[in-house]
């Protein structure tokens, strides 16, 4: 007897592990065909959005990058790996995650779902280290489309510009320049991640201003700088070290958190008004009393922005109380954290596939050998050998015989 297929789709397919589903389109064709269909895409995406949620994130070493993953649902868990010290991770968004691989200097799209990855060359740039900032902009599951957009200062005749580097996956080979003038340029705020929200790139600005490239028309803006920040600043106390002002998404909202020596403010954006508006205050409890900021917000698309506060021997996960109004910590975690901590929950998003792109055979191994340790620590939970996360085969040589590859993640909470 035939499964019907609402039932199958609606239900049965939705509900298995993501590396079962993929599996699933073995079937047959036309349940491949029902799998790959962006109504069916989406169902998934909502559902795998709420059941599965990790935060990963990485801290330089000596040699080597510690790697964590972060799981928030069903437990809440911190496991450690490692990544070799010439892979970063640059931006994660709707199930896809890019990295930099230093060695081919490539960038890399990877779905650490499907296996699926696609590299990409730098931009054209007097150096691979003068851009400002990049972002990542998936456009899953509406369709399999994503760009990558790198921004770098251009100025020319006396003009401020800034100058967005766009590469669409459709044509992975073609860098695009998109230029804004600006009147001075303000520095994007270092180690804030940008964000993508209805289309479009944020970034924030070090005076509380905001970046903005929409991805679809491929056009800039500049958003003013909250109203609210300069009263704040003489009513709650301005903070004297460490970053203050954060750009991220929850609930759905495009949400900036600022930090007060008395208060926390939260405000949201609103696309039509375009304007930002005070949607939370709290009692500060991510500063030390002589203003020294100790905490950072852990940003979850679908939820309240969340807080870590570090301490000295161990890190506090505080998440907001409805019932109450304020924020209550939540777990307890051991280890080291760092922001910016990327969103990740698994899809089945799409990677395009393109031709070699004059990579060598060895450097095509090493980075398929990275990205399969990557992609089994990320959805297996299995740690990466330290041997085979060697930046060289001159090292990896030296280590041969060395300690047995280990199963299983480290967990440190």
């Amino acid at each position: 007897m035939e499964l019907n297929d609402d039932i199958l789709l609606g239900k049965i397919i939705p509900s298995l592990p993501l590396k079962f589903v993929v599996q699933c389109k073995l079937l047959s064709k036309d349940v491949k065909i029902m799998i790959s269909h962006p109504d069916f895409a989406r169902t998934l995406y909502q559902h795998h959005k709420e059941t599965c949620t990790q935060l990963i994130y990485s801290i330089n070493g000596l040699g080597n990058r510690t790697f964590y993953k972060f799981s928030i649902n069903p437990t809440i868990t911190l496991t450690q790996s490692v990544l070799p010290y010439e892979i970063e991770i640059m931006a994660s968004c709707n199930g896809l995650i890019l990295f930099d691989f230093e060695r081919p200097m490539r960038f890399c799209v990877f779905n650490p779902v499907t296996g699926e990855h696609q590299l990409m060359p730098y931009p054209d740039l007097e150096s691979a280290y003068m851009y400002e900032s990049k972002g990542f902009a998936v456009d899953y599951p509406a369709s399999d489309q994503y760009k990558v957009v790198i921004i770098s200062k251009l100025v020319e005749n006396s003009n401020l510009y800034y100058k967005f580097h766009v590469l669409s996956s459709e044509r992975p080979g073609l860098w695009r320049e998109i230029q804004l003038r600006t009147n001075t340029f303000i520095s994007l705020s270092y180690g804030v991640p940008s964000v993508y929200w209805r289309d479009s790139l944020y970034w924030h600005r070090d005076d509380g201003s905001v970046l903005s490239f929409d991805t679809k028309r491929e056009e800039a803006i500049l958003i003013d700088r909250p109203e609210f920040i300069d009263h704040f600043d003489q009513s709650y106390g301005k903070m004297l070290v460490g970053q203050d002002k954060w750009l991220g998404m929850a609930q759905g909202f495009l949400t900036l958190v600022c930090i007060f020596r008395k208060y926390i403010v939260i405000s949201t954006y609103g696309s039509a008004s375009s304007r930002w508006r005070v949607s939370n205050t709290l009692e500060s409890f991510v500063s030390r009393p002589d203003g020294v900021i100790i905490g950072f917000p852990v940003w979850i698309d679908s939820r309240q922005v969340s807080f870590m506060v570090r301490h000295l021997i161990h890190n506090d996960l505080y998440e907001y109380n409805t019932q109450i109004n304020r924020c209550e910590i939540n777990a307890v975690l051991l280890g080291s954290v760092s922001y910016p901590m990327y969103f990740f929950h698994p899809t089945l998003a799409s990677v395009h596939r393109t031709p070699p792109n004059n990579i060598e055979a060895d450097d095509q191994a090493h980075i398929d050998a990275n990205l399969d340790n990557i992609r089994r620590f990320i959805i297996e939970g299995i740690s990466i050998p330290e041997e085979t996360s060697s930046s060289s085969e001159e090292e990896e040589e030296e280590e041969t015989g060395g300690e047995a590859a280990r199963g299983g993640g480290e967990e440190i909470l």
